[in-house]
C-alpha cells in the first residue's frame, strides 16, 4: 500500500525519542510510506492527483508545528494518529476520519463512548529504534577508578514548566545525594550518557510515554509516575523499596512515583539511585528485557498493520449535517471561479 504520512518533522531514526520514525521504518517492510511535512505539503495535492496515495495518516498534536495537518485531514479522510489528549477539539478528527488511533487503551475507551459513530483504535506505543542495542548502565562508570568518583547522571524529560523536579533534587542534595541533572528534552544523546531517566509523564493519557520506553530500550534505570499506563508494570515503590501490586513475580523495571506523594517520593528515588549502582543496573537489565517483550517497534507495527488494512477498505465517513462549509474547501475554488468566467470547466 502507498501511504502519505503527515507529521510535524521528518522521521529521524537517530533520535531515540522519535518513536514514529521507528514505527514508520518497521511498517516500510510492507508499505511504501512517504513522509509529508509542512515544507512539502503544498506539493501533496497535485502529486495526489497525478499518482494517488492509497491512504493518508495524520499525526496530530496540540503544537503549532502540527497546525498545517488540519487542512489536509479535513479533505482527505484517512487515519488520524492522535498524539495527545490536549488537542483543542477532538470532534473534528474523530468524525472526519476513517479511524483514530491512540496509544492508551483507557483513552480509546473513553473516546469511543463519547463518539459512538467514530472508529477509535488502540496501538501500543513503542520506544527506541528497531534492532537497537542497549547502553549498559555501567558504561558511564568506566574509568571511574582512574578519574575518581563522579556524580550520577540523571536525565529529566518533560519538566512541563513545573519546579517540582527541581525541589525534589534540591531536597535530595540537602540529604547528601551527589548527582548531575541534564535536560533530556534538549540533549539528543542524553540517553547514551545518563544513568537514570526521569519522566514524570503526568497527567495520564496526554501523550505516549516515549521517553520512558526509549530509556527502557537503552537499558537505563527509569523513574516515572504510577498511573494507569504503568499500573501493570512490575515496579518499585520508593517509599518502601518493595515491589508494587499483588503479583511480584517479575523483576521490577522502573521506580514509579505515587502522584499523592510526588516530591517526597521523587526525592527518595533520587537519593537511592544516585548511590546504588547495583540497583540501577538491575533495573536497566530488567527494563530492557521487558521492552524487548512488550514495546518494540515490531509490537506497535503489528497493531498498525491491521489498522491500515482496515482503513483502506472503509469509505470516507459522511459529513454531519452541521459540518461547516469551509471544512469542505479544497483550495481549488479560485481556479474554478476563474475558469467559469470563460465558460470553461476542468477536473482539477
Amino acid at each position: 500500500m502507498r501511504i502519505a504520512w503527515f507529521r510535524d518533522t521528518a522521521a529521524d531514526l537517530t533520535d531515540p525519542l522519535d518513536d514514529t520514525a521507528s514505527l514508520i521504518d518497521e511498517l516500510r517492510s510492507a508499505h511504501e510510506i512517504d513522509v509529508i511535512v509542512a515544507q512539502t505539503a503544498h506539493d501533496f495535492v497535485w502529486q495526489h492527483i497525478l499518482r494517488p496515495w492509497n491512504l493518508c495518516v495524520f499525526e496530530l498534536d496540540k503544537t503549532r508545528t502540527h497546525q498545517f495537518v488540519w487542512a489536509y485531514l479535513l479533505n482527505y479522510a484517512g487515519v488520524v494518529f492522535l498524539r495527545s489528549a490536549d488537542v483543542a477539539t477532538l470532534r473534528v478528527p474523530l468524525l472526519a476520519s476513517r479511524s483514530v488511533v491512540v496509544s492508551h487503551p483507557a483513552f480509546a475507551e473513553s473516546l469511543q463512548k463519547a463518539f459512538p459513530a467514530a472508529r477509535v483504535r488502540y496501538a501500543p506505543p513503542c520506544g527506541g529504534p528497531r534492532g537497537s542495542a542497549p547502553h549498559k548502565p555501567g558504561d558511564n562508570q568506566r574509568g571511574a577508578d582512574l578519574l575518581g568518583p563522579r556524580p550520577t547522571h540523571f536525565a529529566v524529560f518533560d519538566r512541563r514548566g513545573n519546579d517540582l523536579v527541581n525541589r525534589a533534587f534540591q531536597r535530595a542534595g540537602d540529604a547528601g545525594a551527589v548527582f548531575d541533572v541534564r535536560n533530556g528534552d534538549a540533549e539528543p544523546n542524553v540517553l547514551t550518557r545518563c544513568d537514570v531517566a526521569i519522566a514524570p509523564g503526568w497527567p495520564p493519557y496526554h501523550g505516549a510515554p516515549t521517553a520512558v520506553l526509549a530509556a527502557l530500550a537503552a537499558g537505563k534505570a527509569v523513574v516515572t509516575m504510577e498511573m494507569e499506563p504503568t499500573a501493570e508494570w512490575p515496579a518499585l515503590d520508593p517509599q518502601t523499596w518493595r515491589p508494587r501490586g499483588l503479583s511480584v513475580r517479575d523483576a521490577p523495571i522502573a521506580v514509579t512515583i505515587d502522584p499523592r506523594d510526588e516530591e517526597h517520593s521523587l526525592m527518595l528515588a533520587v537519593r537511592r539511585l544516585s548511590s546504588d549502582s547495583a540497583l540501577r543496573e538491575q533495573l536497566g537489565r530488567a527494563g530492557r528485557a521487558w521492552w524487548q517483550k512488550n514495546a518494540t517497534p515490531a509490537h506497535a507495527a503489528a497493531a498498525w498493520m491491521q489498522i491500515l488494512q482496515e482503513a483502506a477498505t472503509l469509505a470516507p465517513p459522511p459529513r454531519p449535517d452541521d459540518w461547516p462549509p469551509q471544512f469542505g474547501a479544497d483550495g481549488t475554488e479560485l481556479a474554478r471561479a476563474i475558469l467559469s468566467e470563460f465558460g470553461l470547466a476542468s477536473d482539477l
